[in-house]
């Protein structure tokens, strides 16, 4: 077999490495092992579908609670704009129910009575259309 001449003065010329440049190789090679378990052990977690899910399900907790808070923040703007609205006709209604606490009272009465009535009617139609589909 013949060998490149360049490869043998190469070879040849080359000196062998201390033992202390030995143990330098060595402790590479042990670091970028340990890195490369540490990665490898990363994607594996990453990957796991346990894992996965427990991700898939913070996020859509993260969502939902984003999207509560903005309808929260919505209905609360809703709410102050209403009331600052109504103000001045609340403010006049306590003025006037303080003022003539009878007349408020049956007012609220005839109101009451005016809903028990429009409640039993309902009821009623209720039963009577539900006997007359029976008897058909």
């Amino acid at each position: 077999m013949a060998q490149d001449a360049d490869k043998v003065m190469r070879t040849s010329n080359m000196t062998l490495a201390s033992p202390s440049d030995t143990e330098h190789l060595r402790q590479q090679i042990a670091d970028t092992r340990a890195g490369m378990t540490h990665t490898i052990d990363a994607i594996q977690d990453r990957v796991n579908p346990r894992s996965v899910i427990n991700r898939s399900i913070a996020s859509l907790k993260s969502t939902a609670l984003d999207r509560f808070r903005n309808f929260a923040d919505t209905a609360g703007s809703a709410a102050g704009y209403v009331a600052a609205r109504t103000g001045p006709v609340r403010d006049r209604a306590i003025r006037e129910t303080r003022a003539n606490p009878v007349r408020a009272a049956m007012v609220g009465a005839a109101g009451a009575a005016a809903m028990w009535m429009m409640i039993r009617s309902m009821r009623s139609g209720r039963r009577r259309n539900y006997l007359h589909d029976q008897a058909l």
